[in-house]
This record gives structure tokens, sequence and C-alpha cells, in this order.
């Protein structure tokens, strides 16, 4: 399991990415996000490992910058508003500084 920690509202919030498994002639990858509220896990499917674990890692990013875009919450990782991790080409003027 790999984990970064980000800032949300300023409490520390874990964001963990799982070993990505075979599962039916494919690879999944689940990541959970252990919010204030309680924690979030989803699962993401890709043709193998690293693509398995690449989706997860911008779907999880795409689930911080809705927090901060439609809910409000300040998201942070290092102090910066940009958060580190992958982000589709069409998304990324949604993690700027």
């Amino acid at each position: 399991m790999l984990t970064r920690t980000f800032v949300v509202d300023g409490v520390e919030v874990g964001c963990s990415f799982f070993q990505p498994e075979p599962d039916r002639g494919d690879y999944c990858c689940t990541y959970e996000i252990a919010w204030p509220e309680g924690p979030r896990r989803r699962t993401i499917y890709g043709v193998d490992p690293i693509q398995a674990a690449l989706l997860a890692m911008q779907t999880a990013h795409v689930d911080l910058l809705v927090a901060r875009k439609d809910d409000g919450r300040d998201v942070r990782w290092l102090d910066g508003h940009r958060l580190g991790l992958p982000i589709q080409d069409s998304l990324k003027d949604l993690d700027v500084d």
C-alpha cells in the first residue's frame, strides 16, 4: 500500500493506493481516501497493473479536486494547491496554485 497525506480543511487526510490485482483477465486497483466524515473506497480497472494504478491515481485526484471545487473544501499537499497526482490532460486547469 502507498499513502499520500493531504490536508483537507486543516485536517490530515490519507489517500491510500493498494496493490493492483488480477481481475477477470484485466487488473483492478483500489484506493481509499480517509475523509474526516469517513473513508471512501473505490476500485478502478485497467488492462494491466500499471494502467489500473495510474487510473486509480487519476480518479483519486479528481475526487480531491471535486471536493475543493464543488464542496468548497480547502485541499492541499505540501502547503500548496497542486496535489502531485497524475491527472488527465483535459482536467489540468483544475489543479493549479
